[in-house]
């Protein structure tokens, strides 16, 4: 089984969107595309339209000027059994009429249960150790680490440490590539290199808006603005019909 990548002139798999709505929010002087996708039986998207913007307003403002849309995708089922993820950053996107530099942030299973080995790498001992401490319940069994997961450490881990890292991987991007000459410093970098200055990026923003008092914030859920924008509540909050997601 296997992803489909794209070849010239073709999207990618994460940019081929079903039934989406866009909607527009302003973050500081300038206006975001935020693309929603419709949820799967028994997933939400965990951040609101809002909760994204009041993070991306958090941020320094030369730090998110080039980030044009933000898109809230349902993974397909392969896609989840063979890559999960939380979100990713795309530095160029063309998603139908939509393009720009795109962060994503994937629809999460509503509760669910994840089994990770206990042969893990250093990077992933701290993953594990950063899924604790974003609210998830991590629990020793005896052959495997048990993570419980919910709609309120999913939100946590997306809003407060996903998105500032997508963020972050865009600003080591710019740091690295001042003009065309010097473009391929950033792409020869190792990915740990990058991953590292993201991680730091996110923990830094989040140290610092926690010693302000503007992290954490409760959810931003709008409904009758979600709706007259043509979004769905069952998109984002769960409802009678749900359940649970393999």
């Amino acid at each position: 089984m296997q992803i489909s990548e794209s070849w010239a002139g073709v999207p990618l798999f994460y940019e081929k969107l079903k039934d989406f709505v866009a909607i527009v929010r302003r973050v500081g002087e300038r206006e975001i595309t935020i693309l929603v996708e419709p949820v799967q039986p028994g997933f939400l998207h965990a951040c609101t339209p809002d909760d994204i913007v009041q993070v991306l307003s958090l941020l320094p403002s030369k730090d998110v000027e080039s980030i044009s849309l933000v898109v809230l995708r349902q993974p397909k089922r392969k896609e989840r059994l063979l890559s999960p993820v939380w979100g990713r950053l795309q530095y160029w996107s063309e998603i139908h009429q939509y393009t720009g530099v795109a962060i994503h942030l994937e629809a999460q299973p509503v509760e669910t249960v994840q089994r990770w080995s206990k042969s893990l790498t250093p990077d992933e001992i701290q993953e594990l150790e950063r899924l604790a401490q974003d609210g998830h319940r991590v629990v020793s069994e005896r052959r495997y680490y048990a993570v419980h997961t919910s709609l309120e450490s999913n939100r946590s881990t997306q809003l407060y440490r996903t998105l500032p890292h997508e963020v972050g991987h865009y600003v080591d991007y710019l740091e690295s590539v001042q003009d065309d000459e010097n473009n391929d410093l950033y792409w020869s970098k190792p990915d740990q290199e990058k991953e590292a200055f993201a991680h730091r990026y996110a923990t830094q923003f989040w140290e610092r808006e926690k010693v302000a008092g503007h992290v954490p914030f409760e959810r931003i859920l709008n409904e009758e603005k979600l709706v007259a924008e043509g979004l769905a509540l069952s998109w984002f909050t769960p409802s009678s019909n749900s359940v649970k997601a393999d």
